[in-house]
């Protein structure tokens, strides 16, 4: 993929993550200037955007560029008026995301062992591999260090989201083009799939899906999925299922405390971050749900002795990381208590707001609980669609829209959005 066409798609996966205002500030301002092996150079316009970028906005644009190319990425960003504000950031493909960089511990050694096995390749004696877990906790990691493994062996390998999956499928449908997409999946040694129960509810998308398996594994390639766990996903086809669990399915618990330190020592020296033993058990006691969380506090502390030119002390870091107090630490409410409480505040049912009613009050309802699911609990817009009734792509983009652009003059919806994140206990 040239340069331009990388940054484009890129961009188009950015606008739907990304609100309108911290869009037109820090992304559209960004110059990509060099795509070559696996490498992507981004210029910014002075130092402040720089730090910024990296403190805030880098888990998006990294992931919307690994999903526009399909493949694990470096990034380089630098400032346009001084080269040496350059920043580097630990390549996925040969720092980040390997065997070597994944902290192993009672939690995950059983699906780290397997994951082991089965980047062997010849070696593996099952298919498919099954790895699910809650959020954050290394699936996707193990996913790429699998993928990085076999494609240092030489081998033809195929990772794709389950959501790129299915726009690749629906484009290949309307384009005429299916041929080529069931060569591009089926052409390959293995096959990875991240993500796998926002297939939920796409019966057309699953039909393409299960002869795509089928074919693979009837042609002895190798299949690695990750997801929620199979047994708990719905409305997926009974068939499907059955196949995902025919082979090897291991599962990923939250990290142990000595698992976290172990996680958090490793990662501060990637960064080049010096803290001592009380932060590194602050930040430990802290982070009670994902690694992700640990990954966004060190990213915050890292950027913040930079600006500072300062070691950290223990008052130090807890000022700078404020904000990730003990609610914001545990665990999200479910998408389920998200349209119980705006619900319960807005005087409609649940059922209501996952039907087509074109009623004010529940597209008003609808519209709060797709902002809610999109922004306080991450969820993509296709997952938090197929949870309110499974509305399409562009209804829950429009609907998030619509209240990023009323909520600073209507102090109704201000305030009936502040009264349900409070219930939900999101501050």
């Amino acid at each position: 993929m040239d340069l331009k066409n990388l940054w484009s798609r890129s961009l188009e996966i950015l606008k739907d993550e990304i609100n309108s205002i911290n869009f037109k500030m820090w992304i559209a301002p960004i110059e990509p200037t060099l795509y070559e092996n696996n490498s992507l150079t981004l210029s910014v316009d002075g130092p402040f955007a720089l730090e910024m970028l990296q403190a805030r906005l880098m888990p998006n644009l990294k992931r919307a560029v690994e999903e526009a190319c399909g493949t694990t990425t470096e990034i380089l960003i630098v400032n346009k008026k001084s080269i040496k504000t350059a920043i580097r950031l630990p390549s996925k493909s040969n720092i980040k995301y390997s065997f070597d960089s994944f902290i192993v511990g009672p939690s995950n050694e059983l699906a780290f062992a397997a994951c082991k096995q089965f980047a062997d390749f010849s070696d593996a004696d099952f298919n498919p591999l099954y790895i699910y877990s809650n959020v954050g906790l290394g699936k996707t990691h193990l996913l790429l260090s699998i993928h990085n493994s076999l494609i240092n062996k030489g081998l033809k390998v195929k990772y794709i989201t389950s959501e790129r999956f299915t726009n690749e499928y629906i484009k290949a449908i309307k384009e005429r083009k299916t041929e080529l997409f069931r060569s591009e999946h089926r052409s390959c040694d293995a096959l990875i799939v991240d993500d796998v129960q926002f297939l939920s509810g796409k019966t057309q998308t699953q039909e393409g899906f299960f002869h795509t398996f089928n074919d693979l594994y009837l042609n002895d390639k190798k299949i690695i999925l990750a997801g929620d766990e199979p047994s708990k996903l719905i409305e997926f086809e009974s068939r499907l299922t059955s196949r995902f669990q025919s082979g090897l399915v291991v599962d990923i618990q939250p990290p142990d405390y000595e698992t976290k330190v172990a996680i958090i020592e490793y990662k501060s020296e990637k960064l080049g971050l010096n803290i001592n033993s009380e932060i590194i058990d602050y930040v430990a006691q802290l982070c009670q749900v994902n690694i992700r969380q640990i990954e966004s506090i060190l990213n915050r502390l890292k950027a913040m002795s930079q600006l500072r030119g300062e070691q950290i002390s223990l008052d130090g870091a807890k000022s700078m990381i404020i904000g990730f107090d003990d609610i914001k630490i545990q665990n999200k409410p479910l998408p389920s208590d998200v349209l119980n409480k705006v619900a319960a505040h807005l005087g409609v049912s649940e059922e209501e707001i996952k039907s087509n009613s074109r009623n004010a009050q529940v597209v008003y309802a609808r519209r709060i609980s797709s902002f809610i699911l999109n922004k306080d609990l991450n969820l993509t817009l296709t997952a938090s669609g197929n949870i309110l009734g499974n509305k399409n792509h562009a209804t829950i983009l429009n609907a998030v829209r619509f209240i990023e652009n009323s909520i600073d003059s209507d102090f109704d919806l201000r305030y009936n959005l502040q009264t349900i994140r409070n219930s939900l206990k999101i501050f």
